[in-house]
């Protein structure tokens, strides 16, 4: 009877040790996991939030974006369009490019947009210096308070995204890149004067269904993780290069994001906070994910275009500016299609 005794203890102690060692293992996986708050560089003096309890879903972590020092560019309220162009702190001559190609106006446009530049805390000091003078010249470029990695483009992409929706309140939001041409020719007037999608709009180029399965690959860059994202695949959404969202539609996408965990894939996150805020993504053959030999009179109808250099981002805007005159034989398409 003493002996069956000390060996149920053995059992029990045995049992409590495994059971105490999984939990450690699984507090130290959540430490490794891709909260908000442990990817930021924080501005010094502020403090980072409670970690949250175990198994508890933690979405974006707005306050730590805004903690940095840097005021955000000046912007009007009411604009028809409010273009974030996400950049690195390094592309100088991408955003140079961009100034003086398709972010450049012609006096004041009929239907009101503006350019900005969303870019994270650069690691190297003199390019950190050297990205403070140029916002400072040019008062387009919104600072965050993150690391600018490329894990980090959903922080960047959020953070523009509730700077534009509470600062600015434009009718309209693009988001791009900075390797993308943008027809600011058409685009405003589109939004302006040819959209019947006034509210609800979240369009872009969207994947197919074998191309929004998760990558479970932890050497690729696209890399998910179960813990992050449970589905094997992702909702609908739209490519990176370019979508639109009606004020409305950010709002409520960002709203959504203060309680879905993100994941590191900035387009698809978007698209599961679209279907977690009941927004569905429009399709739109208009923003071309690759940059092919258009013709002058494709420019009457395409919005955005991915993957241009330096040099084709000119020629880019000389063909956009000859579509105005050149090609009105053209039928007009007046749809998203």
């Amino acid at each position: 009877m003493h002996s069956w005794c000390w060996k149920r203890l053995l059992c029990a102690s045995l049992l409590l040790s495994l059971l105490l060692w999984c939990l450690l293992l699984l507090a130290g996986d959540v430490q490794k996991k891709w909260p908000v708050a442990g990817r930021f560089r924080l501005a010094p003096g502020v403090r980072l939030p409670a970690r949250p309890r175990l198994g508890a879903v933690q979405g974006v972590d707005f306050a730590s974006l805004f903690a940095g020092p840097h005021a955000g560019p000046r912007c009007a309220r009411g604009q028809v369009l409010l273009i974030l162009v996400t950049s690195a702190p390094g592309n100088v001559e991408a955003r140079h490019v961009i100034r003086r190609t398709w972010a450049a106006q012609e006096g004041r446009p009929a239907n009101q947009w503006q350019t900005v530049f969303l870019v994270g805390q650069a690691a190297e000091a003199e390019v950190a210096q050297r990205m403070q003078r140029e916002r400072q010249e040019f008062g387009d470029i919104l600072v965050g308070n993150y690391k600018d990695t490329y894990r980090n483009l959903t922080l960047k992409v959020m953070h523009g995204l509730k700077w534009a929706s509470e600062q600015c309140q434009p009718c309209y939001i693009l988001k791009t890149d900075d390797d993308c041409f943008v027809n600011t020719d058409r685009l405003p007037t589109f939004l302006a004067e040819l959209n019947t999608v006034r509210t609800g709009l979240y369009v872009g180029s969207l994947f197919s269904r074998e191309k929004r399965q998760v990558i479970r690959e932890p050497s690729s860059k696209w890399y998910v993780s179960r813990q992050d994202y449970r589905p094997d695949e992702y909702p609908p959404y739209a490519s990176g290069i370019g979508y639109v969202l009606s004020l409305d539609a950010a709002e409520k996408i960002l709203e959504a994001a203060q309680r879905v965990r993100p994941i590191p894939v900035e387009d698809a996150y978007v698209g599961i906070l679209a279907e977690e805020a009941g927004v569905r993504a429009k399709a739109s053959a208009r923003f071309a994910k690759h940059n092919v030999r258009w013709r002058v009179c494709n420019y009457r109808y395409l919005m955005v275009i991915h993957h241009l250099s330096p040099r084709e981002q000119e020629a880019a805007r000389r063909s956009m500016l000859q579509a105005r005159s050149a090609c009105r034989d053209s039928l007009e398409v007046t749809r998203w299609k």
